[in-house]
């Protein structure tokens, strides 16, 4: 999540901008500058780990949440499909249409609350949230509008990645235009991770 916030920062800054004395400062006293009010939008369903950062982009489970303080940040409509996908391929199309419709509106609402969604994170198979997928096209759509909107683009593998769909990570499924910004990984792995391109690397390595 600190790679999300950091590259957004910095493209909002310009690239080789220093930091302003101003943000240093604030940074210090949690309060912007320094400390920006910016968000992540996740999906409802979606389970992305217990500590605080993540607690805010988890909504699997109330008895994971109820009594910590948390962060006002989006959570869209993930994809519901109906079986067999052959026979329901309008009503799962329709689907797709409105949880991306849906991504983009709280996008903009965010924005105009002066929270302004720094990345998107998601599952690319909602595992804890009741074994949810969603369609290569939906992944495709919601790259699309996290690049046009400028927020990053964080795919969590901890359930899926290291070969349980047949690939070594289960986005590989998806077909994208490019890979995912960030791509995190744990459990099965045998340690925890991520790994990202070149647009998420900050200036200063000791950052993360």
């Amino acid at each position: 999540y600190k790679a999300l916030f950091i590259s957004y920062r910095r493209k909002q800054r310009g690239e080789n901008v220093d930091f302003s004395d101003l943000e240093m400062e604030s940074c210090m006293a949690n309060q912007p500058p320094g400390a920006p009010d910016l968000s992540l939008l996740s999906f409802q369903g979606g389970f992305h780990g217990r500590t605080i950062g993540t607690l805010a982009t988890t909504h699997s489970k109330a008895i994971h949440k109820v009594d910590i303080p948390s962060m006002d940040w989006p959570a869209a409509p993930f994809p519901k499909y109906k079986y067999p996908l052959e026979k329901n391929q309008r009503e799962n199309q329709e689907q797709d249409r409105k949880c991306l419709e849906a991504v983009e509106d709280l996008i903009e609402k965010y924005k105009k609350k002066g929270k302004p969604v720094a990345g998107i994170v998601v599952e690319p198979i909602q595992s804890e949230g009741g074994d949810n997928e969603a369609s290569p096209e939906f992944f495709q759509g919601l790259q699309k509008i996290a690049k046009r909107t400028g927020a990053g683009l964080l795919i969590d593998e901890v359930q899926t990645g290291g070969g349980a769909t047949g690939k070594m990570w289960c986005h590989e499924h998806f077909n994208l235009e490019t890979p995912p910004d960030l791509v995190s990984f744990s459990k099965k792995m045998l340690l925890g991770g991520f790994y990202h391109n070149m647009d998420m690397r900050p200036q200063q390595t000791y950052r993360i």
